[in-house]
């Protein structure tokens, strides 16, 4: 009898280790979309007055997640977010109505149809076109690696520069999982803490 009750006792403390040691499996690659809009439009409105342009649209910045084996590769999509910025601006070709001082009205009063001929380009498209050479697609690129935790329902991703919502600045980027999707909050504006920003990882389709 006490041999059977220890096989018992050992078979329950071996299921017990490995639900102990059970993890959820969150390797594979993931995709966010991040919406730069807000930013983009903030910065622009410390110098120029855009107060009455009702904007279209939205620029989004392509962001890769990829976790295998406890290490995690984060890195952004720097030639799509360009690509991005190019068709929002385009949507928005109206507002250097507001960056240059003019109006559809005064423009056409000295013999311009648009923005663009104004500035001397046949069309819209070579205008925002040599607007864009303002942007290199280094000024996009990022990319970081390391390792990560994993902690129920959530993952951590080491090293990972954070501030938090009374603007302390940390390390360890907290992730949860739902639905096969990984959320986490960034605050982009150190400045503006109340303009905190919800990142979706979706798994990519395999």
């Amino acid at each position: 009898m006490m041999k059977k009750l220890s096989a018992i006792a050992l078979a329950a403390t071996m299921m017990l280790s490995l639900i102990g040691c059970s993890k959820k499996n969150f390797d594979g690659n993931y995709t966010a979309e991040v919406d730069l809009t807000d930013g983009f439009i903030n910065g622009l409105s410390e110098s120029v007055d855009v107060e009455g342009y009702e904007w279209k649209g939205s620029w989004v910045e392509t962001v890769h997640l990829e976790l295998s084996e406890g290490e995690y590769t984060y890195s952004s999509d720097a030639n799509a977010t360009l690509d991005n910025l190019e068709k929002f601006m385009n949507d928005n070709v109206d507002v250097f109505y507001y960056v240059y001082g003019v109006t559809e009205d005064e423009l056409a009063d000295y013999g311009y149809s648009s923005i663009w001929e104004y500035e001397g380009y046949e069309t819209q498209e070579d205008f925002i076109a040599d607007f864009m050479t303002l942007y290199d697609a280094s000024d996009f690129e990022e990319k970081e690696s390391g390792e990560y935790e994993i902690d129920g329902d959530s993952i951590t991703l080491k090293g990972v520069d954070t501030v938090d919502e009374d603007g302390n600045k940390g390390e360890g980027w907290v992730l949860t999982y739902e639905d096969g999707n990984l959320t986490g909050i960034q605050y982009m504006d150190e400045d503006n803490l109340d303009e905190e920003t919800e990142i979706t990882f979706v798994r990519d389709a395999e």
